[in-house]
């Protein structure tokens, strides 16, 4: 894997590319965790965690935290809740 392609990448805001291995082990935790397809919900633009629909974000940063986790910003808030 190419780091400065990824680095290129997440300039550009898209997510990194990741391995093979890396991939089947993030599908396996959210079928897991939350008995969903994290391929499945990106696809759909869903959340992993809720199923419902993750289409509207915050803020950049925070669109930014979905295509990492897949998380829609109502669970991103739970998650991440600083207070």
């Amino acid at each position: 894997m190419n780091i400065l392609k990824n680095f290129d990448l997440m300039l550009a805001g898209k997510p990194p590319e990741k391995s093979p291995e890396v991939e089947r082990l993030l599908e396996e935790i959210g079928m897991r965790a939350f008995g969903r397809s994290r391929e499945l919900a990106s696809v759909g633009a869903q959340c992993v965690c809720c199923g419902k629909p993750a289409t509207e974000f915050r803020d950049q940063l925070s669109h930014r935290e979905y295509q990492i986790s897949k998380l829609c910003q109502v669970c991103q808030d739970k998650v991440f809740n600083e207070e």
